[in-house]
């Protein structure tokens, strides 16, 4: 299990068996190089811990330890972690501040203790079988224990057909669960019990405040989050797409120190491509900055990725993301990056849009929007829309559709339904003719869902804003956002940090006034006043641009055309047995339509193709790529993996 993710942790090794227990370690030496070895024990030995991450107040929770008369025998966060469980048991959750999985086990009471953190930015996935439990960082070093038969999940497939990937605690295995971020687990005696400890605190608001108050508050919470987040003993860089978040955080680091900071870029060549913008914020910025450029040939990368991934991902953006880890593992071993600052501050073009539909349900009576506006809507050629969003790809008749159908969802108000239409790429529209009557009726049988979207904390009275972000915290972050980036860094031994994403800082955010967030039609208002302290205003009034592969551009390319044909012809299709052979062939003929909708689902059953063959068939792929031949083949491999 622990030579399958070599990748995540390349720098040591540690092992601990003990009658019923084995724990497992690789590590990648981020603090205190020298010490930190892994399984570590608390002094008397009666607690051994295995831990992925990084718990940034280590130093202020050591140092109250300490006046409590504990005594330390490393400069590591890991023996920190373990003291404060010691001292606090499941208590201690509440007193960290940073990313972690991890497991402690219990030598008197044979129990084991694993948790994850609040925002789910380090994954942690077990198996449960009768008599045992097996966890880790990836699923695919559960697959090493052979005494188990993997069976497909078939409402995943669906989920992830519409999402572009698998969302909630389910996995594509029936068998294998993820552990939801903020949640702890306890396993003694062959149960298993789960607990949540987290969430964000919608709802819950002080008092209002002037808009100057707020911003100090801002400012304060982002200067500690991101200082918290440049603490490493190994050499430290940002990724830099030219946009507001990620130019936010690599300002704030520009103001905390002196050397010039290692900035990472990637670029795709067409016309809303940021890398000048990006180039333009680091020479403002004094960086050591870097370019890397994504091309069409580059879809030779999937099979690595798919196989690093673990679970299909559907989304282009996970080739640009690859290289980025790549290249910078060549300069650096920290990464601090921009993800979360649109998932807190309202940043989405989709929550403009969902703002825009509660206030046309609200201010326009049904009769109006049934038999008036609903009919002009229809008639707005798809073109007219495409300006209006500014999209870098063509929206087309399909995406306008889309649109209506949202519309219709708004009668009546259904949020997390119409949440997850907006952000769905296969629809109920789409499903009927793609799925075989095989694949239907394995569906039924297993009583095909949604994923449940709806928190307890979706108070009454609760904006409608609010509700929408805290909805994104279910799946969207942990499952897509933060799984990828992990999972895509971490293939190159590269530490992601996501300084939006400090619980302090998202829990001032969430208690913000709507108003803050999304002003009329201004996503990240205060977020874009704050950048004003740091960036040139070209950059703070720089419109949101979606971070787009152009994947439109490049199936005509060969290397992707073979690919697509290979993992897409008839015969594979219909040996898969998931989908009728005549309606992907349609979706790829649609596909020259250069639309972007028909694009992404092609896009998307290729990598599905993809994972099939290397997990499930264990089949050669036929792309050049390094050596892929199974599900638990030698990966590549976190820091500090569980």
């Amino acid at each position: 299990m622990t030579d399958v993710l070599t990748h995540r942790g390349p720098d040591d090794v540690g092992y601990f068996r003990e009658g019923p227990a084995g724990l497992g370690h690789r590590r990648l030496s981020v603090i205190d190089l020298s010490g930190g070895h892994q399984p570590m024990f608390s002094p008397g030995e009666t607690l051994v811990i295995t831990y992925n991450g990084e718990i940034y107040n280590f130093r202020e929770l050591r140092e109250a330890l300490e006046q409590q008369g504990h005594a330390f025998h490393t400069a590591s966060d890991t023996e920190v972690l373990l003291r404060l469980y010691e001292a606090k048991g499941s208590e201690a959750l509440g007193a960290l501040n940073g990313m972690f999985a991890f497991a402690i086990y219990d030598r008197r009471e044979k129990s084991l203790f694993l948790a994850r953190d609040r925002i789910g930015i380090k994954p942690l996935y077990y198996l449960a079988l009768p008599g045992r439990l097996l966890f880790a960082s990836e699923a695919k070093a559960l697959l090493c224990y052979r005494d188990w038969t993997p069976t497909l999940n078939a409402n995943a497939i669906h989920d992830y057909l519409a999402l572009r990937y698998v969302p909630g605690d389910r996995t594509v295995y029936n068998e294998i669960r993820r552990l939801p971020a903020g949640h702890y687990l306890t396993y003694q005696a062959d149960e298993v019990k789960l607990h949540r400890y987290w969430e964000p605190p919608l709802g819950r608001g002080a008092r209002k405040r002037s808009e100057n108050d707020y911003l100090d508050e801002l400012a304060s919470l982002m200067e500690k989050s991101v200082r918290r987040r440049m603490i490493s003993d190994v050499p430290l860089g940002a990724y830099l797409s030219g946009g507001l978040d990620s130019s936010t955080i690599v300002g704030a680091m520009a103001q905390i120190v002196s050397r010039p900071i290692k900035t990472f870029c990637v670029g795709f060549d067409y016309e809303h491509d940021e890398l000048n913008e990006a180039a333009a914020t680091a020479k403002y910025l004094g960086c050591d900055h870097h370019e890397i450029p994504c091309r069409a040939e580059d879809v030779s990368l999937l099979p690595d990725i798919v196989h690093h991934l673990d679970e299909p991902m559907g989304d282009a953006i996970i080739i640009p993301m690859f290289q980025l880890s790549r290249e910078a593992k060549r300069h650096v071993t920290v990464i601090l990056t921009g993800e979360g600052g649109d998932e807190i501050f309202a940043g989405y073009l989709f929550h403009k849009v969902m703002r825009i539909g509660d206030l046309y349900r609200r201010l326009a009576p049904q009769a109006l929007r049934r038999w008036v506006l609903g009919p002009l809507l229809a008639g707005v050629p798809a073109s007219v829309l495409n300006i209006a969003f500014k999209y870098p790809a063509e929206l087309g008749k399909r995406g306008k559709q889309k649109a209506l159908d949202y519309l219709q969802l708004l009668e009546p108000p259904q949020m997390d339904q119409a949440y997850r239409h907006l952000i769905s790429l296969f629809d109920a529209r789409d499903t009927p003719d793609l799925y075989t009557p095989e694949f239907s009726a394995m569906l039924s049988s297993t009583g095909m869902h949604e994923p449940d979207t709806r928190r307890n904390g979706t108070l009454p009275g609760t904006a409608y804003l609010d509700r929408l972000l805290h909805l994104q915290f279910d799946h969207w972050l942990p499952d897509n956002m933060l799984l990828r980036q992990d999972k895509t860094g971490m293939a190159h031994g590269i530490e992601g940090r996501v300084p939006f994403l400090d619980h302090e800082l998202v829990e001032f955010a969430v208690r913000l006034p709507p108003g803050l967030k999304l002003k009329r039609l201004t996503g990240k208002y205060l977020l874009r006043r704050y950048a004003a302290t740091l960036l040139p205003p070209s950059v703070v009034r720089r419109k949101k641009m979606p971070f787009y592969v152009p994947i439109e551009n490049y199936f005509q390319q060969p290397g992707f055309r073979e690919l697509m044909d290979d993992l897409l012809n008839d015969q594979s299709v219909r040996q898969r047995g998931l989908f009728r052979p005549e309606a992907v062939a349609r979706l790829r003929t649609m596909m020259h339509r250069r639309e972007f909708l028909f694009v992404k689902q092609v896009f998307s059953l290729m990598v599905l193709e993809l994972w099939f063959r290397i997990f499930a068939d264990q089949a050669p792929v036929p792309v050049r790529t390094s050596a892929i031949s199974g599900a638990a083949s030698a990966g590549l491999a976190s820091s500090r993996s569980v």
